[in-house]
């Protein structure tokens, strides 16, 4: 019913010519002019009774000096340009009169005004409904709390918080449809705030970070401050001094909070190499309450999956609560190929249990730490193949890849054009059998400079990719030696070198890598979403199966025998194409 009422009063503007955007800001405004206007503050001459037959530029400078009894000024001006002379808005104060008469504004919810419309110039910065329930939720919002939300763009957290009966305080950088969908709920119980969180915040008190009972957000992704931002931070916010964005606003959020901080996150949050201090400090520190990984297209704008971090800034928790809910159990797809959370109830009941179940595991902060302090769900919660992928490993007894195999990164590209002439392996040089037989690019490499021998690849050193198509993996054989003419690995390859070939056969590892098992098990450990990739770290610590030597032997052999097979079929290509060769010749 909401979203209806709002496509007629789009409908009925549409005709004026107005652009998209301007349309909705338009139908917002004069809705809270009608809703304000049964206030007894706003003056009985500038009510929307009394000002909705006169022209376009009477009640604009009506609703100018409407604001001075509002809560929060929400008249966006740059919406009314071009609406004076031939186009006005008789027909749209028309149609909310009539809606008005008819009862269908007094309980009218347009929370999500900004998702429902796809013109939106927010689109980027609008959220599924059923994300912003479940959010709102997770922060146990209780009456007459104070309620920290930053950030706010579209209003979606901030509208359903306030009809808890909390005290909120919303700062946003762009505040005039979060002021929009707040003036239309009304109430006296939060503040709105134009300001960037970071650069300036305003909840201050002497001098001093106010601290709020509970704070639930989506902060932007992925950006990136100037140093500015923490080296001239008045407050000690920042243990981290990094341009990250995802670190620094997690440090604001804790610095301001006592109590819950429920807040939207990517996943290299979780995984990534810049996030690792904050992960690891808020993991030994007891903060972090749950991680919730969600499917993608709860955001507008990207499909990428998102997580939901639950930290606590207040109580320590003994353990973290896992959920993976990144599965078609728990997401359905709307119109306008919007996706939405289904079964909430459901994956609420799965954060607030201890039990294991297929979706949800509570792990404590020393397993935590010997996965490098990765908090990606998928680790955690193992689905049936990975249970079963599991049970299939402790057949033999396990010890960590890198006890065996030192990992070697690939050099980094060269910035200079002199240096000797190599040639690096690529995935593509990566035969299905047999041994790798060609490095198909031809580069220059500093032979100078630290460690330059070791980046050479020597036989029987394994190399597997690492990022992009994770886990392709072969063998070297008989190549040149180190030096000029030499062969590197490639940027999307590691290296993986044998430190005791007479206890680990790297033949034998090879086998493993590409079987099944093995590549489950890599899959199993990459991480990131649209470019999957394995840090060096985790593959160190990688589990591997230890087979008896005799049967380590035995796949040495077999791989002999594969690697003969291979050289013969490659011979017998090449008489095959030498048959008819000498006919028609050029």
């Amino acid at each position: 019913m909401n979203d209806k009422v709002l496509w007629q009063l789009l409908d009925t503007i549409r005709g004026t010519g107005t652009a998209p955007y301007n349309a909705l800001s338009l139908a917002l405004q004069l809705l809270c002019w009608w809703k304000l206007s049964k206030e007894p503050e706003v003056p009985a001459h500038l009510r929307f009774e009394a000002c909705c037959e006169q022209n376009t530029s009477a009640q604009l400078e009506a609703l100018r000096s409407v604001q001075q009894h509002t809560r929060y000024p929400f008249l966006d001006e740059g919406a009314w340009q071009g609406l004076h002379g031939a186009s006005d808005l008789s027909a749209l104060t028309q149609k909310i009169r009539l809606l008005g008469t008819q009862g269908l504004l007094d309980k009218l919810l347009l929370d999500d005004v900004a998702h429902w419309s796809n013109e939106s110039r927010f689109e980027n910065f609008t959220y599924s409904p059923s994300l912003c329930e479940l959010m709102v939720a997770l922060a146990e919002v209780e009456q007459a709390q104070s309620i920290y939300i930053p950030w706010e763009t579209s209003g979606q957290l901030a509208a359903r918080v306030t009809r808890t009966g909390a005290n909120l305080w919303v700062e946003s950088q762009n505040p005039s449809t979060c002021a929009q969908v707040l003036n239309l709920i009304g109430g006296m119980n939060w503040e709105l705030q134009a300001t960037d969180p970071l650069r300036a915040p305003k909840a201050i008190n002497q001098g001093k970070l106010v601290q709020f009972e509970a704070t639930v957000c989506i902060p932007p992704m992925n950006t990136r401050y100037p140093s500015d931002v923490y080296e001239n931070d008045l407050w000690g916010r920042f243990t981290e001094k990094t341009p990250v964005g995802n670190v620094l606003q997690i440090r604001h959020l804790l610095a301001q909070t006592q109590g819950l901080v429920v807040l939207a996150v990517p996943s290299s949050v979780l995984f990534g190499r810049a996030e690792r201090q904050l992960r690891e400090d808020l993991v030994s520190r007891g903060q972090v309450r749950a991680v919730i990984a969600l499917p993608g297209g709860l955001c507008s704008g990207t499909p990428i999956p998102i997580n939901i971090l639950v930290l606590d800034s207040k109580s320590r928790s003994q353990s973290i609560r896992f959920v993976n809910a990144n599965h078609e159990a728990f997401k359905e797809t709307s119109g306008k190929r919007r996706v939405e959370l289904k079964d909430s109830s459901a994956l609420l009941q799965l954060v607030a249990s201890e039990d294991a179940s297929p979706f949800a595991r509570n792990v404590t902060a020393e397993e935590i730490a010997h996965s490098d302090f990765s908090l990606e769900a998928s680790r955690y919660v193992q689905d049936e193949s990975a249970q079963k992928l599991s049970n299939t490993l402790k057949r033999y007894p396990l010890r960590k890849l890198g006890d065996f195999f030192e990992i070697l990164r690939p050099r980094q590209h060269s910035t200079t054009s002199e240096g000797a002439e190599v040639n690096e392996v690529l995935a593509q040089d990566i035969p299905a059998f047999g041994y790798i037989r060609s490095a198909s690019k031809e580069a220059l490499f500093d032979l100078q400079s630290p460690k330059a021998d070791s980046y050479f690849i020597k036989t029987d050193d394994i190399l597997m990719t690492f990022k992009g198509v994770v886990g392709k993996a072969g063998i070297a054989g008989d190549i040149p030696p180190p030096g000029q003419s030499g062969w590197v690995a490639g940027q999307s390859l590691v290296l993986l070198r044998s430190r005791s070939p007479d206890q680990y056969p790297p033949k034998a590892l090879l086998i493993f890598l590409r079987s099944a098992i093995g590549q489950g098990l890599l899959n199993q450990a990459a991480v990131g979403a649209s470019i999957p990739s394995i840090q060096l770290s985790t593959l160190k610590n990688i589990e591997i199966p230890v087979p008896p030597l005799q049967t380590m032997h035995a796949m040495v052999q077999a791989f002999d025998n594969e690697a003969r097979i291979q050289a013969e079929i490659e011979s017998l290509s090449l008489q095959q194409a030498e048959l008819t060769k000498a006919f028609w010749p050029l």
